[in-house]
């Protein structure tokens, strides 16, 4: 590929090179690692929000170690599933990072949703109780979706109540899942909880600690949307994968009430320790994206895939 050529990726193409969930987990544990040691450079990612509830946000980052340089130009419009299209879409830009040309540009919704399950993947593999067995995925959208396969890939029997007020959604994660009448049905007792409502409207969260279990895993995706601010307080650890993004939304009005966490998860990869119950606030960083996206670029040109585009 020559200075002047771009390499462009379709989400299906995308979905045909990403590596399996095992490499997926490990290119999220590589990258938290890095993040943790100062080898990462990732500002804050500013948005805009052309509609109620929407936003575009970019989202740049250096990968020191990978030498990898990338932005991902993301948009979340609720308003699209009644237009027939999809709520999270965008796209990831690599360039060389020795001369900033830029080298590829790939589907960033593919990525996006694969990651953030990847997170939680690693997530479950260092701070669930040990021996889950039974799993709770409130909200059965794409990322409902991913979070019920990445589930049975790590345990496969593994027991998941899924909640969703459309019907249908919850019974359409696969044969695993088995759909509930309420957010408490599917989340009392359950070693790891999933939340994933859409990131719409005032927040009117349902999950209250009365209804967790003594040990387990909070995986709260949607932000405040649906756990309660005294159930996250009643965690033994909470975490997050970008402390100064807490922090950021947090100013704007977000966790509001909750406490805020004592490490980024990369800090506490490491410590060999499982609290009874554990929380981990991710909010979604640059720096996977830019992980994943090379990981994909790169794949792409050994096996000749995507089309190049003159810049």
């Amino acid at each position: 590929m020559s200075a002047g050529e771009l390499l462009y990726l379709s989400r299906a193409e995308v979905v045909a090179l990403l590596p399996a969930v095992p490499e997926r987990i490990a290119i999220v544990e590589r990258t938290f690692r890095a993040l943790a040691a100062g080898r990462v450079e990732l500002p804050p990612k500013p948005g805009i929000h052309p509609r109620p509830d929407s936003f575009i946000h970019a989202m740049p980052a250096y990968l020191l170690d990978d030498d990898v340089a990338a932005l991902k130009w993301i948009g979340g419009f609720p308003a699209n599933r009644e237009r027939g299209l999809p709520y999270i879409s965008g796209l990831i830009l690599l360039n060389d990072a020795a001369t900033g040309i830029p080298t590829a540009v790939l589907d960033g919704a593919e990525i996006t949703a694969v990651r953030t399950a990847a997170v939680s993947g690693l997530c479950i593999r260092h701070f669930a109780p040990a021996g889950w067995s039974t799993a709770a995925i409130v909200g059965c959208g794409e990322q409902g979706r991913y979070h019920a396969q990445l589930l049975a890939e790590l345990a496969p029997g593994v027991e998941i109540r899924a909640y969703d007020p459309l019907p249908g959604r919850a019974a359409a994660l696969g044969p695993g899942a088995r759909a509930t009448a309420s957010v408490r049905e599917a989340v009392e007792g359950a070693d790891i909880v999933i939340t994933a409502a859409p990131l719409a409207g005032t927040p009117a969260p349902q999950v209250e600690t009365a209804w967790l279990a003594e040990r387990c895993l909070l995986l709260p995706l949607d932000f405040d949307a649906t756990v309660q601010p005294a159930a996250v307080a009643a965690c033994d650890l909470v975490l997050s994968d970008d402390l100064k993004q807490f922090d950021y939304y947090r100013g704007l009005g977000s966790f509001a009430g909750w406490p805020a966490p004592a490490a980024s998860v990369g800090e506490r990869l490491d410590d060999g320790e499982r609290p009874p119950r554990v929380a981990c606030v991710n909010l979604g960083i640059g720096a996977l994206d830019a992980a994943f996206a090379a990981v994909v670029a790169a794949a792409a040109r050994a096996a000749g895939a995507g089309r190049l585009l003159p810049l």
